[in-house]
């Protein structure tokens, strides 16, 4: 039966997400949900000792960032205060242990909608399972009401 799903995928011209892209993807929804508990211990233990977490402005100047300084923030929000939704993710991989995760998203702020934009992360599968190695992301400056209207499928 799955052969046939894959088959008739193919015929398609629909691709398969091989299981490095799942896993993954699954990592960082699993970063966004841990965000939307408040729980940074959650999150450190996706994310590689000292990993970066920068932010490209749109007029191109480069932030650079820790994840530890996000963690330490996210740890001070109560349950549900912010909430980033990721949507038309894309994931990259070529190999079994090295992935790229794109992932537009919103992001609320005890309700307000506050920013949206784009999100990309490099993970890599450690002895650990995967873990995030490195993170960046790009606010669009767009009306964030509309903003995930551009990645509908």
């Amino acid at each position: 039966m799955r052969n046939m799903v894959i088959a008739a995928l193919a015929v398609f011209g629909l691709a398969v997400p091989s299981q490095a892209e799942s896993e993954a993807e699954q990592v960082v929804e699993k970063l966004f949900d841990a965000m939307r508990a408040g729980d940074g211990a959650a999150i450190r233990a996706m994310v590689v000792d000292d990993a970066r977490l920068d932010r490209l402005q749109p007029d191109g100047a480069l932030r650079q960032g820790t994840f530890d300084r996000w963690i330490n923030w996210v740890d001070q929000q109560a349950e549900g205060d912010a909430d980033e939704q990721i949507f038309g993710v894309e994931v990259l991989s070529k190999s079994a242990e090295l992935a790229t995760v794109w992932a537009p998203f919103t992001i609320r702020y005890k309700g307000d909608l506050v920013g949206c934009g784009v999100n990309q992360f490099t993970l890599g599968k450690t002895a650990d399972g995967w873990r995030i190695l490195y993170g960046i992301d790009m606010p669009a400056e767009v009306d964030c009401e509309t903003f995930p209207n551009q990645f509908a499928e």
